[in-house]
């Protein structure tokens, strides 16, 4: 059985940090994975292995989506007749529009 230390803990967030910026930096210099590892001195392997780790760090701590209600604004089209109220959005179509008026007339 495997115990995590804070130690170890420590040591595997500043490998990720490291490995995130390294990956940040082949990203941005144009070259190929290949041509990058090369004129850095990287093993291909390694470079892979840490990209796959930092992705499931990524995915880990990427943030819920939460639902947002976002509120009616004033330009909704009320129409009243005979104490029923309708409230229709302003981009309504007007042929919609024309039909719903006419069958309440």
């Amino acid at each position: 059985m495997k115990t995590t230390t804070a130690i170890t803990t420590v040591k595997r967030d500043v490998q990720l940090r490291e490995w995130t910026e390294q990956i940040k930096a082949q990203q941005e210099s144009g070259m190929t994975v290949t041509a990058y590892c090369a004129q850095n001195g990287i093993n291909i392997k390694t470079y892979y292995y840490h990209l796959r780790k930092v992705r499931e760090q990524c995915m880990e701590s990427e943030p819920e989506i939460v639902p947002v209600a976002i509120p009616r604004t004033a330009s909704d089209i009320r129409i009243e007749k005979n104490g029923l109220q309708i409230t229709l959005p302003s981009d309504i179509s007007a042929g919609t529009l024309l039909t719903l008026v006419q069958a309440l007339c």
